[in-house]
């Protein structure tokens, strides 16, 4: 929601300093006290159940200091979801796959799970992308990306990883991306209902006052939002990249090579040339499997600092976004001040908290003790 603009007038001899405009220091008082009983009873009935970590629960266990209670976010948003007229006219099916995620197995040859590998050949026929029966140099010369030529084949030319593993392959099945944009928008409106509500009830309108009264309620909106995209396994995410126009051929033939090579993740993606974009540079995206699973979204990074793509000194540096935001169409300057990346080159190569598995924004406070998306599920 746009800021208001406001047109002040002289209120030279109408309103003094000393004006009982809000009332004298009593009635402010009692207005303030009547102000936080109704942020807490909106919270209480619009956003509890979104995010239990938040909630300080009515009834305290009389158990030893030792004893917790045990709450399912997933439980949790899927019952507030299907309370919104938009979710409940889906069909029983959509949700089906709003379950608990497993954890997906990073692609390392240690890793006994993903040793069991299968050949992917999905990109096969395709003739924007990579074949395995050509060699990626033979690639580059048949659909050379800085000839303009080039985007009759399609936005955008693809490379993917010849192999995938078995439980990767079981959980793309399960994506369901129609049910995350029908959730999310249920989200988006609970969201909007509750904002509305506190800029009403903030007297001074001032705009800092009102956006640190709004901010604990778009944290639990980002909270809740990750969560769906985890329970509908929406979990891909990409590094993107934004060379200069005469670096990138070198910025992509190393990078279509490390993806066939199966160094980095499933995937990678380079835009064609498009004479309405109203700039020059063309974004490249390095995708992984799980936006969750930092140690892999590391991984795939500390690859692209090999290639000598990307480094702790970079002035720029890379950003990392989900595809959740992607379909969302959440950009830097959308409307609910949700960040449009998830990580940055810079924080997890230069911060120390981020080589000790801590990041910045929802996923520190996603992030679980044993890094896994059960964990996340069951005992957040």
């Amino acid at each position: 929601m746009a800021e208001m603009e406001w047109e002040w007038v002289d209120g030279d001899g109408w309103i003094s300093d000393e004006s009982s405009f809000y009332g004298d220091a009593k009635m402010q008082r009692e207005l303030e006290r009547k102000l936080q009983h109704a942020l807490k009873r909106g919270y209480d009935e619009t956003f509890a159940h979104l995010n239990a970590k938040r909630v300080k629960l009515e009834r305290e266990t009389e158990a030893s200091p030792t004893a917790t209670t045990e709450v399912n976010p997933s439980e949790d948003v899927m019952r507030f979801l299907k309370t919104r007229p938009q979710v409940a006219a889906m069909r029983e099916d959509d949700f089906k796959c709003l379950q608990p995620a497993k954890r997906l197995p990073t692609p390392d040859a240690s890793n006994e799970e993903a040793a069991e590998m299968l050949d992917d050949r999905h990109f096969e026929g395709h003739r924007d992308a990579w074949q395995q029966n050509e060699t990626v140099k033979d690639f580059l010369r048949r659909l050379p990306v800085d000839d303009p030529k080039t985007g009759l084949v399609g936005p955008w030319l693809w490379v993917g990883n010849p192999k995938i593993s078995r439980r990767l392959k079981d959980h793309l099945q399960k994506t369901d991306t129609h049910a995350f944009i029908e959730g999310a928008s249920a989200l988006f409106e609970a969201f909007t209902t509750q904002k509305d509500m506190i800029e009403a009830a903030t007297l001074s309108k001032v705009p800092a006052t009102i956006t640190k009264n709004v901010k604990p309620y778009k944290e639990q909106l980002e909270d809740a939002l990750i969560s769906l995209a985890v329970q509908t396994a929406t979990t891909c995410g990409k590094w993107m990249f934004f060379p200069a126009p005469d670096d990138l051929p070198r910025t992509w033939r190393l990078i279509a090579e490390a993806t066939a090579a199966g160094k980095l993740g499933p995937t990678s993606k380079v835009a064609t040339h498009d004479p309405a974009a109203p700039k020059p540079e063309r974004v490249i995206c390095v995708y992984t499997y799980d936006f969750t699973d930092e140690r892999d979204v590391r991984r795939v990074l500390d690859e692209l600092v090999e290639l000598g793509l990307c480094s702790a000194g970079s002035a720029r540096g890379i950003f990392y976004k989900c595809d959740a935001w992607t379909y969302l169409d959440l950009k830097s300057d959308n409307q609910y001040k949700i960040k449009a990346s998830l990580y940055s080159s810079k924080e997890m190569l230069n911060s120390e908290a981020a080589s000790t598995g801590k990041s910045a924004g929802p996923m520190a406070r996603f992030k679980k003790p044993n890094g896994t998306i059960d964990a996340f599920l069951t005992k957040r």
